[in-house]
């Protein structure tokens, strides 16, 4: 897969050619859902999605008046920071293919969200250093790889039969994949909880 070049900063397109022009956060995303689709599958048309913004201290995926519309939030660091800012905005990327309006995720898609975020910038932009330091968002990622192990297309083939990862269950994953388990698969589809560190280290 060839490897991208960032700006200084991912605002102000800059025309480096006739139909060429630098890295955006919306020129980004175009990429990273071009190429989340290819291996996850494809993304619900029936959402729109408006674009990406900086806002607050954390990213997020923003449902504007509940109408079906989608924008995804980085945070304001981001806009020093572009690997920041692209690894945030591939996180948020997998929340767009199978959305569910804004409610919250299950294990599943936080883990994939996860290790998409990590696959895209050693993929695409030749970074292998970035990782989630939340302990919660690891263990997902963890439980995510399993599966992956297993098939590495098992995103795909679930979501051929069930496009809303809200609505996947245990049932689902275990007709496909039975080797994981029921734990394993009950587990895939908890809803994610976002913790700092592990249960062992909280005071």
């Amino acid at each position: 897969m060839q490897t991208l070049t960032l700006g200084s900063q991912l605002v102000i397109a800059h025309r480096l050619a006739p139909g060429r022009y630098t890295w955006t956060l919306p020129s980004l995303l175009g990429d990273m859902l071009r190429v989340a689709q290819k291996m996850f599958g494809e993304r619900d048309h029936a959402y729109t999605i408006l674009g990406v913004e900086y806002c607050g201290d954390r990213p997020r995926v923003w449902c504007p008046g509940n109408r079906g519309d989608l924008l995804v939030q980085v945070s304001v660091r981001c806009l020093d920071e572009p690997q920041r800012a692209c690894y945030q905005l591939a996180h948020e990327c997998i929340h767009l293919l199978g959305p569910s309006g804004c409610s919250g995720a299950l294990v599943i898609e936080e883990g994939l969200a996860t290790w998409f975020a990590q696959y895209y910038l050693r993929a695409r932009l030749g970074n292998p250093n970035w990782r989630s330091t939340l302990y919660s968002y690891a263990a997902a990622q963890r439980q995510v790889e399993t599966l992956l192990k297993l098939d590495r297309n098992a995103i795909k083939t679930l979501r051929q039969e069930q496009p809303t990862f809200a609505l996947f269950t245990s049932a689902l994953l275990l007709k496909h994949y039975p080797a994981l388990g029921q734990e394993r698969a009950a587990a895939l589809v908890a809803p994610f909880q976002r913790d700092l560190q592990p249960p062992e280290n909280k005071t």
